[in-house]
């Protein structure tokens, strides 16, 4: 015999609470023989003598007195509340897809007859898809191997054998068994509003005969089926319920972060990392607000720490934050490449959960799905939107790191997008780098708009627990000749024409060549094609060129509203480099302003067309296009006043002028003059290229007086270039002189010919042409 006093005390107390405790096992033969005591009559009075007289033995079989139950091991009362799903008090909580459930049960017997308990799972009140199964408990109470015969055998209670040694035959009549429960997987079965859960059923199925001394069985008649305890049919269940966890997260912009947390689960300590959300400009400025270089409101929000060298604004982009209406705006401003830009946005998940969550990322549709816009690279961790060119990657506040998925097998439902771990009570932070293409600064461009999932893997499907949004409104503008439609005209058929020595006009001057005026009036639209709101600087200049001297001359372009009104000016003060530069009013994102370019043609400029250079910068955007293709077309404006001086002695130099030609010295234009026959008339023939262009094939005309004959004709000063031609448009140039004598009435023709192509030279804006010719009187 060997003790066991914690098992016998276990016995013991399990029979206590049994309808019946069983003692004697069956099968067990009790004899029993009586005897008869006497004294023997032949010695009565010595005892020793005595005689006992045994009667036959009778013998008696211990029949099946069969009883048993299956309970909770660790003591709670079974029946009653136990019943039902519903109502049983031993519930398992924040259970998961796929988790497995275990309870503790015990088989017990409580007669004195092995007994085969069938062992099925009651599953009534349950949601549906779980598999329940039943397993043998080691002896440490770690789950054994399955129960695959469906019934258990339970051997009857039974003391140790006080004849052996050594040896210890003692039996509780208990078999501990687990009961497993595993959850479905499938999101159409399990979600946090579900409820699972089973009872083991314990049957036996009576196989005593009709005679039991012949056929004693298990005690139960042949074939029927006793339940537990021997009572009614689900009256003495064990039922276990389990809950599914909800998931509790927030997913947030950058906000104020509680406990915060890396992507692995572990606290942030440098608070750096987490920018604060205090005050950033944001080009939010009033529509049509006038004279504001610097359209900007103050608004809620940040600048995430450490932006890429791709981030288009200098020092990271500025943020606003909204958590009303759970979204981060991002305002870029444009760079001088055509490189994708990024922007990256700083969002936190709260974990208000009673347990540490694993939660997988991913951009979502409105209903939390993934965005098939998107597909994941998961060996880069990016997702790429094909149609947009969109990339969108998740990075650790810490080290930066692109997160990727988590691979650990405990997870219970697998990841299949980028995971952060956030623990109860904590926030976790994360980063969102957004890349988008950056083709040109003058197209008309989207936002970029992202919602963010969180998908926990604490539920069954792979749908969003909380998602929020992260924007981008990129810049872009328009500048140049103005349309009907929105938008500029690039085509290069902007011409204005003007006459130099017109009056100056406004912003409503006509385009018009000799006899309009100088003003050259250009109407223009600035489009803002981006996606916020912006004012724009607008300069330009043209560089004319002086028709006489040659030398160029600058004219600012002045910029006037759709009223009439000078725009203001960036400064007022006329020696500032900013005086000729001019304001938009505020323009809205998808409308456009529509100023007019105006420019004064200075007086006296050489004829042709001169290119306006003009630009537009947006104050916030800092978007600078520019704009080249509109002409200023001088018309040719002047005369060419010609002027006859006959030779005077005692006539001063310019006391006689004609057409504005002073006289030189000893000529007279008006002066009484006279000759003899024989004596020589000298005149000086002077004209003047009063026209803002060279005027081509200049020659001078004149014709031998009556009465006189050609004496010698001569440039002055003289020229050894010089071409003749006599007889008028049907001579022939020629450089040799003519001939003396020439008689009265002979056309002569005199001209410059520096190329000696017998063809006259231009005459030059400003430049006199002066011949002299000389008649004998006959």
């Amino acid at each position: 015999m060997q003790k066991a006093p914690a098992l016998l005390a276990l016995i013991a107390a399990l029979a206590a609470g049994s309808a019946s405790a069983a003692g004697t096992l069956a099968g067990t033969t009790i004899t029993n023989t009586a005897s008869a005591e006497f004294p023997d009559p032949n010695n009565p009075t010595d005892p020793t003598k005595n005689i006992s007289s045994p009667s036959n033995t009778v013998s008696t079989v211990v029949l099946p007195k069969p009883a048993f139950d299956v309970t909770y091991s660790d003591g709670t009362t079974d029946g009653g509340t136990q019943n039902a799903l519903n109502t049983t008090t031993v519930v398992v909580t924040g259970a998961v897809p796929g988790q497995k459930v275990p309870t503790n049960y015990s088989l017990v017997n409580n007669g004195n007859v092995a007994l085969s308990i069938a062992l099925a799972a009651d599953t009534s009140g349950s949601a549906g898809g779980e598999v329940v199964k039943y397993y043998y408990a080691n002896a440490d109470g770690s789950q054994g191997a399955e129960i695959t015969s469906g019934s258990v055998t339970v051997n009857p209670q039974r003391a140790d054998d006080p004849a052996t040694t050594g040896v210890d035959e003692s039996f509780s009549g208990i078999i501990k068994i687990i009961q497993v429960v595993t959850l479905p997987t499938d999101p159409a079965q399990i979600d946090s509003s579900k409820v699972f859960g089973a009872s083991p059923v314990g049957t036996v199925t009576g196989t005593q005969g009709a005679d039991p001394l012949v056929t004693p069985g298990n005690g139960y008649a042949s074939g029927t089926t006793v339940n537990e305890d021997g009572k009614a049919a689900a009256t003495d269940r064990q039922f276990v319920r389990v809950t599914v966890y909800t998931p509790s997260l927030d997913n947030n912009p950058n906000t104020s972060a509680t406990n915060p947390v890396d992507s692995g689960g572990q606290p942030i300590t440098n608070p750096a990392l987490i920018p604060p959300v205090t005050s950033v400009d944001a080009p939010t400025e009033t529509t049509g607000k006038p004279n504001d270089n610097t359209p900007v409101v103050a608004a809620p929000g940040y600048v995430t720490p450490g932006a890429p060298a791709s981030d288009p604004t200098p020092g990271g982009t500025p943020i606003t934050t909204n958590l009303a209406t759970d979204e981060q705006i991002a305002y870029p401003k444009a760079d001088t490449n055509a490189t994708p830009d990024t922007v990256v946005f700083t969002n936190t998940i709260k974990n208000t959960g009673t347990a540490t969550d694993v939660v997988q990322l991913y951009p979502v549709l409105a209903d939390g799905t993934a965005d098939p816009a998107y597909t994941y690279d998961d060996t880069t961790g990016v997702f790429t939107n094909s149609t947009t060119g969109v990339k969108v990657s998740f990075l650790d506040p810490v080290t930066g790191a692109v997160i990727k998925k988590s691979t650990d097998p405990a997870n219970p439902t697998a990841a299949l997008y980028p995971t952060v771990t956030v623990p109860s009570g904590s926030t976790g932070v994360y980063r969102v780098q957004v890349t988008f293409p950056d083709p040109s600064d003058t197209d008309f461009v989207s936002a970029v708009s992202v919602l963010i999932g969180a998908d926990s893997l604490k539920d069954a499907d792979v749908v969003s627990n909380s998602a929020t949004r992260n924007t981008i409104l990129p810049p872009a503008a328009q500048f140049g000749d103005a349309t009907t439609a929105q938008g500029t005209d690039t085509t290069p058929v902007a011409v204005q024409t003007v006459d130099p020595s017109g009056a100056t006009g406004g912003p409503t001057s006509p385009d018009g060549g000799v006899g309009g005026d100088r003003t050259a009036a250009f109407p223009m639209d600035v489009a803002n094609t981006g996606q916020y709101n912006d004012s724009y600087t607008l300069s330009g200049s043209v560089t004319f060129t002086d028709a006489v001297s040659g030398a160029p001359t600058v004219v600012p372009v002045l910029y006037y509203a759709p009223d009439g009104t000078l725009l203001p000016r960036v400064s007022t003060d006329p020696a500032s480099a900013d005086y000729n530069k001019f304001i938009t009013p505020v323009i809205a994102p998808g409308t456009e302003y529509k100023p007019v370019a105006v420019v004064q043609t200075p007086a006296g400029t050489k004829t042709g067309d001169y290119t306006v250079s003009q630009t537009a910068t947006g104050n916030y955007s800092t978007v600078s296009i520019t704009d080249s293709n509109d002409i200023v077309r001088v018309s040719a404006a002047g005369s060419v006043p010609v002027a006859k001086f006959v030779a005077k002695s005692g006539v001063a130099a310019g006391s006689d002028p004609m057409k504005g030609i002073p006289n030189p010295a000893g000529y007279t234009a008006t002066g009484a003059n006279g000759a003899k026959p024989g004596d020589q008339i000298s005149y000086r023939i002077t004209a003047k290229n009063n026209y803002n262009t060279a005027v081509t094939k200049f020659f001078l005309r004149d014709t031998v007086p009556a009465n006189t004959e050609l004496s010698s004709v001569a440039l002055f000063p003289t020229a050894t270039k010089t071409i003749y031609r006599v007889g008028g448009n049907s001579g022939t140039w020629s450089a040799t002189a003519p001939a003396n004598g020439l008689a009265a009435g002979t056309v002569i023709d005199t001209a410059l010919d520096v190329n000696s192509d017998l063809i006259p030279d231009d005459l030059a804006p400003g430049a006199t042409f002066s011949v002299d010719f000389v008649v004998t009187v006959k």
